[in-house]
């Protein structure tokens, strides 16, 4: 029996889907994790399941179909509303729940407070499918404020915040960022990694992944030990 967990991020494009491939390239294998993203909005341009496969190359028994496919780029609720559907939350709850006792990264669309409908944001659908956090950041300018942000409307809802990860370009501020974050959110950093300097293969990421990210092992020990915790 396993346990999922819930990624995340800050913002739209903050480098949700590049950590979730980092951690399926260094530990989907290893511990048999399923990389799901329940929701995927922009499918005429962009897929991020076919993406995080077609980056770590993982046979398709890692990653589950989305359960909500939409074309246009945009929130939730208006994508799936331009093709004149919507989002039942207790359909999503109950998929997620199927998933709970699995090894399985459930990446999230967009910040906590997307709209999955009109009345439904993806923080009530973190709270209520009782999983444990990993919020994504960036490195850069101004995730201070994006990320403390997050986290405390994680943990004023008593929703458990496993810590946070920060990715991105690497800067001279993302030390300070990270040391601040932490002090002034009462959160554990996780770890860095930062963009690699040039586009790589399928073995070369698998590499990079190896070396590069949860160096210290924190993202794994907490996910794999959350099942006594929550």
């Amino acid at each position: 029996m396993g346990q999922a967990f819930y990624v995340t991020g800050t913002g739209t494009d903050v480098g949700k889907t590049f950590f979730s491939s980092l951690f399926m390239a260094k530990y989907g294998k290893k511990f048999g994790f399923r990389y799901w993203k329940p929701i995927q909005t922009g499918t005429i341009s962009a897929d991020d399941t076919s993406f995080v496969q077609n980056t770590t190359h993982l046979p398709d028994s890692h990653f589950l179909k989305p359960s909500f496919e939409y074309k246009t780029p945009a929130s939730p609720h208006y994508a799936a509303k331009l093709e004149g559907q919507s989002i039942d939350p207790k359909t999503l709850l109950a998929l997620i729940s199927k998933e709970r006792n699995n090894n399985t990264l459930i990446e999230g669309a967009g910040g906590v407070f997307v709209p999955i409908t009109e009345n439904y944001l993806t923080i009530r659908a973190i709270q209520e499918s009782n999983l444990g956090v990993v919020v994504v950041g960036s490195t850069e300018l101004g995730t201070i404020n994006h990320t403390l942000l997050t986290l405390e409307v994680l943990t004023s809802r008593f929703i458990p915040v496993y810590g946070f990860y920060l990715v991105g370009p690497k800067n001279d501020l993302q030390e300070d960022n990270a040391t601040m974050i932490q002090k002034l959110g009462g959160v554990s950093l996780l770890g860095i990694t930062n963009f690699p300097e040039q586009k790589l293969s399928s073995d070369e990421f698998n590499s990079f992944a190896s070396t590069h990210f949860d160096i210290d092992r924190n993202v794994i020990d907490v996910v794999l030990n959350a099942e006594d915790e929550i």
